[in-house]
């Protein structure tokens, strides 16, 4: 009986030992990957074009034809499609990377106060030409190089819909000015300050080698 217990726990062990404690993401052509906890949900890039394509505005559907890899992550086990791209405010972390090329015009006025300012008016905020009437705290802006672009990450928080949501923004152009690279991670704030170690390290792990 012993050698039978043994045995199986034994068994266990090896099976944990063997089983990835990370899943990798990113694009091998657009040349940028990171890393997710195992645990955490995906949402598929065909998905997410499927109800990107849906929409009725043509700079979105225009948009959508230059985007060369998307998807999405939750800690959710029932996170939708739709759920990715909607800004409201989450009780488990939400994950949202979009790689996609940039129109001429874009290419010309690319700026890292452009990154900033993708998802809410950062830049207008912090100089105070928007009445703050959000609560709008930006934690951190850092610069970042990598070796295929620069850009920068964010960590901000604001009230949305009477609810307090923080956002870790890493926004990134390529060399050329040819591509962005964008990885957003977002929950309220109470459930950013509990998974803050796992949001971290995904964080640290986004890597951008540049396109080939």
């Amino acid at each position: 009986m012993f050698k039978r217990i043994t045995a199986a726990a034994l068994a266990i062990v090896m099976l944990s030992a063997c089983t990835p404690s990370k899943q990798y993401a990113g694009s091998k052509s657009d040349g940028a990957f990171f890393s997710v906890p195992n645990g955490w949900t995906k949402v598929s890039n065909q998905a997410l074009n499927k109800i990107e394509g849906q929409s009725k505005n043509q700079d979105d559907l225009d948009r959508l034809s230059m985007v060369t890899y998307q998807v999405g992550f939750s800690k959710s086990k029932k996170i939708t499609p739709k759920e990715i791209f909607m800004l409201d405010p989450t009780d488990q972390p939400v994950l949202y990377a979009r790689f996609r090329d940039l129109f001429p015009e874009e290419r010309n006025a690319i700026s890292l106060n452009t990154l900033r300012n993708i998802i809410l008016p950062v830049t207008q905020y912090m100089d105070g030409s928007k009445s703050n009437d959000r609560n709008f705290v930006l934690t951190d802006d850092q610069e970042v190089t990598e070796k295929g672009g620069k850009g920068v990450n964010l960590l901000y928080s604001f009230d949305n819909n009477g609810v307090n949501e923080t956002v870790n923004q890493s926004a990134l152009y390529s060399n050329d000015q040819n591509k962005i690279y964008l990885l957003i991670i977002r929950c309220s704030t109470t459930c950013y300050n509990k998974n803050v170690d796992e949001i971290n390290q995904i964080v640290k792990s986004f890597t951008v080698r540049g396109a080939r």
